[in-house]
C-alpha cells in the first residue's frame, strides 16, 4: 500500500518495498525526510487522516458510506488484518468515500452530552437539494457575520447515513495568529480556519440533532435556521428538549429497576453517587464496588448521613452498572457502566444494548418518555 502510495505521488519509486522489512525501513525513511516540505507535508496529512479513521468507529463509517453507494464493503475489509490496513486500502481504493466517512467518524466521536436535541411536530423530509444546501450556508454566514463578525464564508456539505441526514457546516471563524514554519523560515502570520456545525435530522423521529460551540441561545437560534431553510419548518412547530432526569427513585435502598426478560438485563446496580450538600457548593462523590453486594453505595451513604444528614444532600449525578445475562455460548458476563447527570445529561446512546437500557431508565421512571 506505501509502494502505490508513493507511486501515485511520483517519489521514492527507486525502492523495492518487497526487499524491506518491517524492522529496516532505515534507508525508505531517511528518503522520506530529504523530500521537499511542502510535498511531505501534504503527504503527513493524509497520513494522520488514514490513522483516525484506523479504528473501529472508522470502519463502521466507511462501511455506512459504501452502504448508502449500494456497495457492501464488509467482506471485502474483513481480507485485512489491521484497522490502518483497512483504512489505508479505503484511500487508495475508495476515495470517493473518504470525505463522507471522516466526517461521520468525527461526529461520532462526540460525546452525548454535547449534543442538543429537539423534537419537530411533523416529520418534514429534509431537502438535501443544492439550492437548499447553499442557502443554509448563506443564512449561516450571514447570521454569525452580522450576530459575531465570523462566519463570512460557509460551506455546507450534505450526507446521507441509513435513515439520517447530515449536515456539516464549516463557517469562517476569527483569524488566528499562526506561527507557523515555511522552509527554515519561521513565520507569522494570520489564519482563517473554519469551525464546525453538525445537524443531524431523523425524519422517522422527527429529531433534529445539533453539534456546535456557544451558548444556549446561540444554538436555539441556529437549529430554527436550520428548521425553517432544510425542514420548513417555523419556530413554533419544534419543541425543545427539556426531559429532566428524576433521581428522586434512587435515594432509598434497593431501588425497583424494572426490566423485561427480553431486554438482556440481568441486574442494575449504583455504583457512584455524587450528593451536593443542600444550600452550599459542596459536592461529595461516593463510589464502591457492587459485585458482591448491590447495596454497597447505599450502606456507605448511610454512614456519610451519621455527619450530614440525608434530608441536607440531593442526588445531582448517579452512576450505574448494568449486567447482562451470560452468553448461552460462552458463559461470560458482560455489563455496561454509565452515568446521569441531573438535570438532563445522560452518557448512554440511543441504540444497541443501550436503547435498551434507556428503556429500563424510562420503565423505572428515571428518565421521561420523550413527546
Amino acid at each position: 500500500m506505501l509502494m502505490k502510495y508513493f507511486a501515485n505521488h511520483g517519489v521514492l519509486t527507486e525502492y523495492d518495498f518487497s526487499e524491506i522489512t518491517e524492522t529496516k525501513i532505515e534507508p525508505i525513511y531517511q528518503a522520506w525526510l530529504s523530500l521537499p516540505d511542502t510535498q511531505r507535508g501534504e503527504m503527513e496529512r493524509d497520513f494522520k487522516e488514514i490513522d483516525t479513521l484506523a479504528c473501529e468507529g472508522g470502519v463502521k463509517a466507511i462501511i455506512d458510506e459504501a452502504d448508502w453507494h449500494d456497495e457492501n464493503l464488509a467482506e471485502m475489509l474483513s481480507t485485512h488484518e489491521s484497522f490502518h490496513e483497512k483504512a489505508f486500502w479505503v484511500f487508495l481504493e475508495r476515495p470517493k468515500y473518504w470525505p463522507a466517512a471522516s466526517a461521520f467518524c468525527r461526529a461520532d466521536s462526540i460525546s452525548t452530552s454535547q449534543w442538543n436535541e429537539c423534537r419537530t411536530i411533523n416529520h418534514a423530509p429534509a431537502l438535501v437539494d443544492e439550492k437548499s444546501v447553499q442557502e443554509l450556508g448563506k443564512i449561516l454566514s450571514h447570521y454569525f457575520h452580522n450576530k459575531e463578525g465570523r462566519g463570512k464564508n460557509c460551506t455546507v456539505e450534505p450526507y446521507r447515513r441509513g435513515k439520517l441526514d447530515y449536515f456539516f457546516a464549516y463557517p469562517e471563524d476569527y483569524a488566528h495568529a499562526s506561527i507557523d514554519w515555511d522552509g527554515a523560515t519561521l513565520k507569522r502570520s494570520a489564519r482563517h480556519p473554519a469551525f464546525e456545525i453538525i445537524f443531524v435530522y431523523s425524519q422517522d423521529e422527527g429529531k433534529i440533532s445539533l453539534y456546535m460551540k456557544g451558548n444556549r441561545d446561540t444554538k436555539k437560534e441556529v437549529r430554527a435556521l436550520f428548521a425553517d431553510t432544510v425542514l420548513g419548518l417555523e419556530l413554533g412547530e419544534f419543541v425543545e428538549d427539556d426531559r429532566v432526569y428524576d433521581l428522586a427513585p434512587l435515594q432509598g435502598s434497593n431501588p425497583a429497576f424494572q426490566f423485561s426478560p427480553e431486554s438482556g438485563i440481568q441486574s442494575v446496580a449504583i455504583k457512584k453517587f455524587r450528593l451536593a450538600i443542600n444550600g452550599t457548593k459542596e459536592r461529595i462523590t461516593l463510589e464502591s464496588n457492587p459485585a458482591q453486594n448491590l447495596n454497597a453505595i447505599y450502606e456507605l451513604r448511610d454512614k456519610l448521613c451519621q455527619t450530614i444528614p440525608l434530608s441536607q444532600m440531593t442526588i445531582t449525578q448517579v452512576g450505574i452498572l448494568v449486567t447482562y445475562v451470560p452468553d448461552p455460548e460462552t458463559g461470560r458476563n458482560s455489563s455496561r457502566s454509565f452515568d446521569i447527570n441531573w438535570p438532563n445529561s445522560c452518557s448512554l446512546k440511543h441504540d444497541g444494548k443501550d436503547a435498551a437500557i434507556r428503556k429500563m431508565l424510562i420503565a423505572s421512571g428515571i428518565e421521561p418518555r420523550l413527546r
